[in-house]
C-alpha cells in the first residue's frame, strides 16, 4: 500500500501541475476575452457615431491593459488630428505609466507626447521630454527640438545641445540648423567682436559645410574693408554652393575691383559658367563688353538663351542690342523696360523644400521651418 502511494505521488504532482497550468491559461483566456469585449464595445460606440463615448471608453481600457500599444498610438494620432490635444496627451501619459513597455516604445511615446505639448503651447514640458531623448541618443528627437529652439529663438541652447551630442548631427539638415544657430548667436553678440567671430568660425567646423557661415564671414570682412578675406570666404561659398552664387556675386565683384584685380574675377566667372545660372552668364558678357567684344557677348548670350531660356538673360540681351542698334535704340529700351517691370513682379527666392516664394531672403523658411532651404529662384524667371 505504501509502495502504491509512492507510485501515485508523481502522478498527483503531475496532475496538479497540469491542472494549475490549465487554470492559469483559462484565467488568461478569460482576461483576454474581457479585454476583447471591451475593445468591441468601444469600437461599436465609434461605429454608431457616439464618438465621445467610444473614445472615453477606449481611454479607460488603457488603464487596464496596454498590450495593444500600436492601437493607442494610432488613437492618439487621431485625437491630435482632430485638435483634441488633451486626449492625445492623456493617452501618451497613460502609456508611459505602463511598466511593461520596452525602451523603443517608451521613446516613441515620449516623442509623441512632446509633439502634443508643442501643439498645445506647453513648450517647457515639450523641451523637457525632448532633451531627455537627445541625452539618450534618440536621433528622431533632433528635428522637433531644433524646431522648438528655432521658434523660441534660444540659439545658445541649440548650440549647447550640439556641442554635447555632436555625434548625432551627421545629416546636412541638422548641420544647417546648428550653423544658423551659431550665426544667429553671433549676430546677437555683435557688440563683442571676438565672440562674434568665434561663433562663426565654430560654425565652419561642423561635419557638413553650410551656406550661411561663409556668407556672414564674407560680409563681416567686407564691412571691415578686408577685401582679401571676403574674397576668401565667398570663393569657397560659390565653389561649394553654385545655387547660392547670386547671393554674393555682386559684392564679390566689388571686392575684386577694390583690389584692382578684375581679371581674377572674370577668371572665376569663367570657372562658374558650367555650374551656375544666368546671372553668371550676364557677368561673363559684361566682361566681354568691357574688353570690347560686344558682338561675342551677343552671340554667346543668344546661343545660351536658346538652350536655357531666361527672362533676365533676355532683358540683358535687349540692353546689349540697344547699344549697337541706334535705329531701334528707343524701341529696344521700351521693350526692356516692360521686361524689367515683369521681372520685378517675380519672387527672387524660393524654398527648395516646400516651394514658398519671397522677394526677401529668409534663412529659416516661414512655411516649412527648414533652414537654408530658401535660395535664389531658378528657371525662366530666376537667376
Amino acid at each position: 500500500m505504501i509502495e502504491l502511494l509512492f507510485l501515485l505521488l508523481p502522478v498527483a504532482a503531475a496532475y496538479g501541475y497540469v491542472m494549475g497550468k490549465n487554470s492559469a491559461k483559462n484565467q488568461a483566456h478569460e482576461q483576454n476575452r474581457k479585454i476583447t469585449s471591451e475593445y468591441s464595445k468601444g469600437l461599436k460606440f465609434l461605429l454608431d457615431r457616439e464618438e465621445d463615448q467610444g473614445l472615453e471608453h477606449l481611454i479607460k481600457l488603457l488603464e487596464v491593459s496596454a498590450d495593444s500599444v500600436e492601437h493607442y498610438l494610432i488613437l492618439a494620432t487621431l485625437f491630435r488630428k482632430r485638435g483634441e490635444l488633451d486626449r492625445a496627451i492623456r493617452i501618451h501619459e497613460l502609456l508611459l505609466k505602463q511598466p511593461s513597455l520596452d525602451v523603443q516604445v517608451i521613446q516613441s511615446c515620449k516623442l509623441a507626447l512632446a509633439e502634443d505639448y508643442i501643439m498645445a503651447g506647453l513648450l517647457d514640458s515639450a523641451e523637457e521630454h525632448l532633451v531627455e531623448l537627445v541625452k539618450a541618443n534618440y536621433q528622431e528627437a533632433l528635428t522637433p527640438i531644433i524646431q522648438l529652439y528655432s521658434q523660441t529663438r534660444e540659439w545658445q541652447k541649440g548650440v549647447n545641445m550640439y556641442e554635447s551630442h555632436a555625434e548625432l548631427f551627421t545629416e546636412q539638415v541638422y548641420c544647417a540648423a546648428i550653423a544658423n544657430f551659431y550665426c544667429e548667436a553671433a549676430l546677437e553678440n555683435q557688440a563683442q567682436e571676438n565672440q562674434t567671430n568665434d561663433y562663426l568660425e565654430r560654425a565652419l567646423k561642423l561635419p557638413k559645410t553650410t551656406i550661411r557661415p561663409l556668407y556672414e564671414l564674407g560680409h563681416d570682412a567686407l564691412g571691415k574693408e578686408d577685401n582679401v578675406k571676403a574674397i576668401y570666404y565667398w570663393r569657397k561659398l560659390v565653389s561649394q554652393f553654385p545655387c547660392a552664387v547670386p547671393l554674393v556675386l555682386q559684392d564679390l565683384h566689388i571686392c575684386y575691383q577694390r583690389l584692382n584685380i578684375d581679371h581674377e574675377f572674370h577668371a572665376l566667372v569663367n570657372d562658374l559658367l558650367t555650374t551656375s545660372g544666368v546671372l553668371v552668364k550676364i557677368k561673363h558678357c559684361e566682361g566681354l563688353v568691357e574688353s570690347g567684344h560686344t558682338q561675342q557677348a551677343v552671340a554667346y548670350l543668344t546661343d545660351s538663351l536658346k538652350r536655357e531660356p531666361s527672362i533676365r538673360g533676355f532683358s540683358f540681351l535687349l540692353k546689349l542690342l540697344a547699344t549697337r542698334q541706334d535705329k531701334f535704340h528707343s524701341v529696344l529700351n521700351e521693350v526692356d523696360n516692360l521686361v524689367s517691370a515683369y521681372v520685378a513682379t517675380k519672387p527672387d527666392y524660393q524654398c527648395r523644400n516646400c516651394g514658398f516664394t519671397s522677394h526677401k531672403l529668409y534663412w529659416l523658411c516661414p512655411s516649412c521651418k527648414s533652414w537654408e532651404s530658401i535660395l535664389p529662384s531658378q528657371g525662366v524667371d530666376g537667376y
